[in-house]
């Protein structure tokens, strides 16, 4: 006769699995390599007033990235959209005629300058040890 194991014993072994898991992918020296290269890639963006030749500059060292890691990657992807959508507002907003830039000009900025903060914050702890 089978017995079927205990479902505490399942799940003691599915969470020493994790942990073991998580343990390995933690320690990838490589994967941190490329972490503290993304990080001090964003760095400019954090806490000082954003310009477009800022967002421009962060926006060119990210991209220039060689990222093997696949959710690295995917950051960086949707990071750079962000930041595209945000030198351009930028621009848009130094360039104005006049009369002022169009409305909502000042809003999209604020949103996506909050968005790139959260993304850096998101990636600070994908690769926090």
């Amino acid at each position: 006769m089978i017995r079927k194991p205990s479902t505490g014993f399942v799940v003691r072994s599915v969470v020493t699995l994790a942990l073991v898991a998580g343990g390995v992918l933690g320690c990838d020296p490589e994967r941190k390599q490329q972490c503290d290269k993304f990080i001090a890639a964003m760095g400019p963006m954090q806490g000082q007033p954003v310009t477009a030749e800022v967002v421009d500059r962060v926006q060119s060292d990210v991209a220039a990235l060689q990222l093997q890691d696949e959710p690295l990657r995917e950051y960086a992807k949707n990071y750079k959209a962000t930041l595209t959508v945000l030198s351009n507002t930028l621009k848009l907003k130094d360039t104005a005629d006049p009369d002022g830039p169009p409305n909502g000009t000042s809003d999209v900025i604020k949103a996506k300058t909050k968005e790139a903060r959260t993304d850096f914050d998101d990636i600070s702890r994908y690769c926090a040890p």
